[in-house]
């Protein structure tokens, strides 16, 4: 795990520092710390959320939780025009 004494901020411009995942060859930012930490578990290999249908593990929470609707085929996200249901709300946005 990486210790947030490893954090590099940077300031591009005058919207705040920018944070960069200190792991080599990543060249992700952020501008939130509990994003850049988040972020940081991926590369940990950690994984502690796991499906209980298909063993699939995830980094974070919410990435099980919208996981976890492809098995219950439960689409929260509705097209207001045609209906269409979607698993992510990215998918909606781009239909």
């Amino acid at each position: 795990m990486l210790l947030s004494s490893s954090i590099k901020k940077i300031q591009p411009n005058s919207d705040g520092p920018i944070l960069k995942c200190p792991e080599p060859n990543c060249n992700k930012v952020f501008t939130r710390a509990y994003n850049l930490k988040s972020h940081q578990l991926s590369h940990s290999g950690v994984r502690p959320f796991k499906c209980k249908t298909c063993q699939t593990s995830f980094v974070r929470k919410h990435d099980l939780k919208r996981h976890e609707r492809l098995h219950t085929g439960v689409k929260p996200y509705v097209c207001s025009v045609c209906h269409r249901g979607f698993y992510r709300s990215d998918a909606l946005s781009r239909h």
